[in-house]
């Protein structure tokens, strides 16, 4: 496999591909240092199986680094972390301000870090069978942030882990491959699990240029509607107000608070990715790419923009 292959199939977007692995690898005493930036903003969103459309963008950027070392051929360690900006709004505005949402202001964290061992169980470059793609194997270690997830966050805020499996493939025809992944992500209660996904086809084009096109999503596997259950029956059937011992308080309201906090909601979002990538002659791979969420279920429809660079050192 030649130096510039090694370091271009590798895609990025703010939220579950921020720290995106890959099936290649670098070899053995090989580091790869790879910044990552990224800007996103929305004002909609898919509530349920409903359609919210605010009066406000909400912008996230986010700085991360994600570092990788080869302690052998096909064994390799990772370790990825970050910093991130949840910028100031207010979802709701209207009515000469008689019907509006408080402002959020400006909030900051440091994103969730990940650490894991990865394993090229199969390298199509040392293959008899030309068809054979390349797969590794990841498990993995997610320490949650120290931002403030309520209402919204720069991640999940739950600590857990996570298994990938990779797969891709050179064809060595017309400059064309292709590259993915599917994991399974399990955090502390009450964040629901999440199924992960990744595919795409990349062009090679005048040498050194590439253009990956693909999609990117998560499907939540437990967790609940967006909806307050007070809206939805049998709930709606009861008077939970607490006359006399506490005045107007709502026992479902202190439920909620506890029991159903936003991020033991069900996500799932299904985003479309293009990137174009350029690798110099010293084996290091710049990349921009933009994102568009186009379907998904307590998500916002988040459109982004990013750049990532792949530097190798052999140490």
């Amino acid at each position: 496999m030649s130096k510039l292959h090694r370091f271009i199939y590798l895609n990025f977007i703010f939220s579950a591909g921020i720290f995106a692995q890959s099936a290649w690898a670098p070899y053995q005493r090989q580091l790869w240092v790879r910044p990552v930036a990224t800007h996103s903003e929305y004002d909609s969103a898919y509530l349920a199986r409903s359609f919210a459309k605010y009066d406000d963008n909400v912008r996230i950027s986010a700085g991360a680094l994600v570092l990788e070392y080869g302690i052998t051929d096909r064994l390799t360690v990772d370790f990825s972390s970050g910093f991130g900006k949840l910028g100031r709004h207010r979802i709701f505005d209207r009515f000469g301000g008689l019907q509006q949402t408080p402002e959020s202001p400006d909030k900051y964290g440091v994103l969730d870090s990940r650490l894991g061992v990865r394993y090229k169980l199969v390298d199509e470059y040392d293959s008899k069978y030309f068809w054979m793609p390349t797969i590794s194997v990841r498990v993995g270690g997610i320490k949650k942030g120290d931002y403030d997830r309520n209402p919204q966050s720069l991640g999940d805020g739950a600590s857990g882990g996570e298994a990938n499996v990779y797969f891709a493939k050179d064809f060595n025809t017309w400059g064309l491959g292709t590259l993915g992944d599917i994991g399974y992500r399990k955090r502390e209660n009450p964040v629901p699990d999440d199924i992960l996904y990744y595919g795409a086809l990349y062009k090679k084009f005048l040498e050194n240029f590439f253009l990956t096109i693909g999609g990117r999503g998560q499907i939540g596997q437990g967790g609940y509607a967006y909806a307050d259950p007070r809206q939805e029956p049998p709930f709606n059937y009861y008077n939970t107000r607490t006359p006399d011992l506490i005045p107007g308080v709502n026992l479902f309201d202190i439920w909620v608070k506890d029991e159903r906090p936003a991020w033991g909601r069900k996500e799932t979002f299904h985003n479309f990715e293009i990137g174009l990538g350029f690798s110099d002659s010293y084996g290091n791979f710049y990349n921009v790419f933009y994102s568009q969420t186009y379907a998904g279920y307590n998500t916002a429809k988040l459109q982004t923009v990013g750049f990532a660079a792949n530097i190798p050192f052999n140490l």
